[in-house]
């Protein structure tokens, strides 16, 4: 009996070891953390900083964090979500299609009709980025979307901005200055 005893709580310890092994804890630097803008062109400001997870009415299954950064003279905004990896990109950081895939997908869950005049990679804090951007002539404005992630941070880029040299170079100039902790 005591045996038997003594066998149990050796193949619990054992069961329990395991488990720790194969679903570990996150570290601090797996956590997701939020990025970091060190441009902010002129009369741009930072109109919204919900902390991440607290950020609600995206996809199910992933928390959020929001920073909304709006040009207060013509109205261009460069919107930054993070949060944690969707399941369906884990694992898939360095793979283009993925992220220029899962890019078009979310800007399709927005606009049903979307379709991008160009898609493919740029680099924002030296990660692999997926892109797809359009023009509307309605509007006379780009839209562009920018999927990266960055150890156990997921990063969705959207922003839209007047179709002028000026524009596009502030809100590029905002982009290239993300820095993800």
């Amino acid at each position: 009996m005591k045996i038997t005893r003594i066998a149990v709580i050796l193949l619990l310890g054992i069961l329990l070891v395991s488990a720790f092994a194969c679903c570990p804890t996150p570290t601090p630097t797996e956590q997701v953390t939020k990025p970091t803008v060190s441009y902010i062109p002129p009369n741009w400001e930072l109109e919204e900083d919900t902390p991440y997870p607290q950020y609600a009415g995206r996809l199910e299954g992933v928390n959020w964090g929001l920073l909304d950064y709006t040009d207060q003279v013509d109205l261009d905004f460069v919107l930054i979500w993070y949060g944690n990896i969707a399941p369906e990109l884990e694992g898939k950081e360095n793979d283009a299609q993925a992220l220029i895939d899962y890019a078009l997908a979310e800007m399709r869950d927005a606009f049903p009709e979307f379709m991008p005049d160009e898609s493919g990679t740029m680099t924002v804090d030296s990660q692999l980025a997926g892109y797809i951007i359009a023009y509307d002539a309605d509007l006379d404005v780009y839209d562009l979307r920018i999927d990266f992630i960055k150890g156990a941070t997921y990063v969705d880029i959207y922003t839209c901005y007047d179709a002028t040299t000026a524009d596009e170079a502030e809100v590029m100039s905002l982009i290239n200055s993300i820095h993800v902790p």
